[in-house]
């Protein structure tokens, strides 16, 4: 009987742990990021930003043409118990510029639901650098912070793509 006992407490215990292990890994704030430039849309999971926070290396990098819109739906998932308060600021950067905010707004999220934003950045709107000809790539920020988190997006702009000029032909 005691035997029994020792095994019962002993499977219990583990099973405790395995239940802890789980409920640590899905609790929590979690955010997914989606980047749609043309018809490609890229999906920016949160455990990019903790394993990219590792190596100093926090930004997605992301490539659009010259004359396209870029965008963007942010996902916010609340896993916990309690709702979820913050102030989500976008803002687009170049060289350690501001060059305009995007989205200042508060969002409030219930227990286990999802909030979402969505915005838009054209690249035709922004003032080119005086080195970037229409010839030339060019590439800005776009910051989202998140109360404490920042999360950055580097897009680079590819340039504008004319027609092949005619080779003339020498006559013969």
């Amino acid at each position: 009987m005691r035997r029994n006992l020792f095994l019962y407490l002993t499977l219990a215990c583990f099973v405790g742990l395995i239940a802890i292990f789980i409920v640590d890994g899905y609790m929590g704030i979690y955010d997914t990021l989606y980047v749609t430039t043309g018809e490609r849309e890229q999906r920016v999971e949160a455990d990019f930003w903790l394993r990219s926070a590792k190596w100093d290396n926090d930004a997605w990098n992301t490539q659009a043409n010259r004359d396209d819109k870029v965008f963007f739906r942010y996902e916010v998932d609340n896993r916990q118990f309690s709702p979820y308060d913050a102030e989500v600021n976008v803002s687009v950067w170049r060289s350690q510029q501001k060059l305009r905010d995007l989205l200042s707004q508060s969002t409030s999220i219930d227990p286990f639901d999802k909030g979402e934003l969505e915005w838009e950045v054209d690249t035709t709107k922004f003032k080119l650098p005086e080195e970037a000809g229409p010839e030339q790539s060019f590439e800005f920020s776009v910051l989202i912070k998140r109360g404490e988190i920042e999360r950055r997006i580097i897009v680079h702009v590819n340039p504008l793509t004319y027609p092949p000029k005619a080779v003339p032909v020498p006559p013969r």
